[in-house]
């Protein structure tokens, strides 16, 4: 769980898209890499006006 947790932290400050999807895989409620990579997108765009871009 502090993999998930210290990935998200960095995605967030680095702004990497990819280190958010790393951490979403590490999440045991998501185990496949397209339903995480579907959950990303969405959520960045439910909430665009407050996350950071990432790239």
């Amino acid at each position: 769980q502090y993999a998930f947790e210290r990935l998200t932290c960095d995605a967030y400050f680095e702004g990497s898209y990819l280190k958010a999807l790393q951490a979403l895989t590490l999440n045991r409620t998501i185990v496949d890499m397209e339903l995480a990579k579907k959950i990303l997108d969405q959520l960045i765009e439910a909430n665009k006006d407050y996350w950071p871009v990432l790239k």
